[in-house]
């Protein structure tokens, strides 16, 4: 229930009007070099004319040790994190700008959609002076912390960044009560936002327990991840990201340190729940903790298809999601029109033999075609802990490439129909893209019901999250791109006839080009997240691309 002070705030907020667009760079509201400099002076020298990566390679910022340093540690997601105006998708620190790394010296380097300021913030009063400014100055603000983002919600062109890289610590308390509840004490972990979840899961490990987290080592521990809902290949065991999370310390549009949990601002709780960003910033995030893991089974291999080959396969390995689902494997799937590599896994389990059976039709099918299919790099092992599969390659990721993606959560029904496995698995085995199919639906992921947290209600009958992705050249033109950019959005919409009509996206691993994107990625939460909005920051200064209340403006 929302407080009386909450009702009273939010019936002022709802008369404010209009939102006016927040400053950026060139505009003339900016703010003087004078209140830059006295910004800077309060953050102690932690305010940053912040650049793309790839700045130190061209004119006028040229400096050949840092250039060369920026060759060496170009597809490094850790590096990438560190600095302000590094992304993991390249996509959001150009735009459709020139400030490549294989670019020539002489080709200026064009600010692009990096924040042309960034605080780099060291403490909670680092972050509140640095949004007590935003706000005072009506500066659009968008908020950067371990990096890893799809959609170009942390960056933003003339914005003023917020970067939250160095907020550490991982605490466990196995006796964690959230704030004001009178509730039963249970194992818990409060993640810092500068964390990545390869440390977490080291942690926990050394802890004797684990946490839900990320699928790829550079994964934010209590960013954008948990904020977009967090999905995990643990979700089927334990559920979403925002099913584990007990509680939320964040700093608000109007500068106070707030605890955000089912006990106090209980609202935004729920709205930080998978509400994505531009609700506030995240000091720290807290999760429940569970039973160590001490076996994971896991099966890896490559099947190579030739084009009579590969839609067979595919449809046989849709048609096994079901089983995969009631037997408790999870895992990923990476298809291109001729090459698939699939993992599975499962977790406390010391048996491959089981996870093999199960694959048993796609080995027969194997078998029986002859030199039409081909197995390569198989594996297969038991990894006896969540952080000793992560430290032997699994969630490793190059970054630093240009991609553009879409998707859609599908239920258990579309892979029980033949009918529909078959349509489904001749078009994305002819789209020309890569498909990947996440196996982190089902299970405890379905058990919550569909407003208990902010995510798309359509999560809790998901039994996959397919993802279509495509990639352009740094030497591509603005018209190439927005070809590319077009193919996706027009196969992400065929995707969702495909799922059905009621059916959202994952909204960290969307399409930014969705065209009802409010509908798709939050369904029927899409309005009381407006409202919560409203309460919080009434004045839309923390803006992201379509982030709840973009359509009020402020977003790129």
């Amino acid at each position: 229930m929302r407080s009386s002070a909450l009702q009273a705030l939010f019936a002022t907020t709802c008369t404010i009007g209009p939102r006016v667009l927040p400053c950026a760079e060139g505009d003339e509201c900016w703010p003087s070099m004078t209140a830059w400099a006295q910004l800077n002076n309060t953050l102690s020298g932690r305010l940053v004319r912040s650049l793309p990566p790839a700045a130190p390679c061209h004119v006028p910022y040229y400096d050949a040790a840092a250039c060369d340093a920026a060759r060496g540690n170009w597809t490094d997601p850790f590096w990438r994190s560190r600095q302000t105006g590094g992304y993991q998708d390249t996509a959001w620190e150009n735009g459709d700008e020139a400030c490549h790394i294989d670019g020539p010296k002489d080709m200026p380097c064009k600010q692009g959609l990096v924040p042309y300021y960034t605080a780099v913030v060291e403490n909670v009063e680092d972050v509140q002076a640095a949004v007590n400014f935003a706000r005072e100055n009506s500066v659009k603000t968008r908020i950067k912390g371990a990096s890893h983002d799809f959609l170009g919600k942390s960056s933003g062109r003339g914005a003023f960044g917020i970067h939250t890289i160095k907020l550490k610590g991982i605490t466990f308390d196995d006796n964690f009560v959230p704030a004001s509840c009178n509730v039963a004490s249970q194992g818990a972990v409060t993640v810092a936002s500068g964390e990545h979840f390869i440390d977490v899961y080291k942690a926990a490990d050394e802890h004797g327990c684990t946490v839900v987290g990320g699928s790829s080592t550079s994964v934010g521990g209590a960013g954008g991840w948990i904020l977009g809902g967090g999905h995990s290949f643990m979700s089927p065991v334990y559920g979403l990201g925002v099913d584990n999370v007990l509680q939320f310390t964040v700093v608000t549009a109007d500068g106070q340190t707030r605890i955000a949990n089912e006990c106090q601002n209980s609202d935004l709780f729920w709205a930080l729940r998978g509400g994505g960003g531009g609700f506030a910033i995240t000091i720290s995030a807290t999760y429940k903790t569970h039973p160590a893991v001490n076996n994971i089974s896991f099966v890896a291999f490559g099947v190579v298809a030739n084009e009579s080959s590969h839609t067979p396969f595919l449809a046989t390995l849709l048609s096994l999601l079901p089983a995969f689902d009631d037997k408790g494997i999870t895992g990923y799937v990476y298809a291109s029109q001729t090459k698939t590599d699939v993992i599975f896994m499962k977790t406390d389990s010391d048996d491959v033999a089981s996870v093999n059976a199960t694959l048993a039709p796609i080995y027969d099918l194997v078998r029986q075609s002859g030199n039409d299919l081909e197995v390569t790099h198989p594996a297969t092992g038991v990894a006896p802990s969540i952080y000793s599969l992560f430290s032997g390659g699994f969630g490793a990721a190059p970054e630093g490439v240009a991609a553009v993606l879409g998707s859609r959560l599908f239920p258990r029904s579309v892979f029980e129909d033949e009918e529909k496995i078959g349509n489904m698995s001749q078009f994305l085995g002819s789209s020309g893209v890569m498909t990947i199919l996440c196996l982190v639906g089902g299970g405890k992921v379905n058990k919550p019901a569909a407003d208990v947290v902010a995510v798309n209600p359509s999560w809790r009958k998901a039994l996959t999250h397919v993802v279509v992705a495509d990639l352009w050249p740094s030497s591509s033109t603005t018209s190439e791109r927005n070809v590319v950019r077009s193919k996706i959005t027009r196969i992400t919409q065929r995707l969702a006839e495909f799922a059905g009509p009621d059916m959202g996206a994952y909204i960290n691993e969307a399409d930014v080009n969705e065209p009802d994107w409010q509908r798709v990625f939050w369904g029927s939460n899409y309005d009381r997240l407006l409202r919560i909005k409203n309460i919080y920051d009434p004045t839309g200064i923390l803006t992201c691309q379509k982030c709840v209340g973009d359509e009020s403006g402020g977003a790129d």
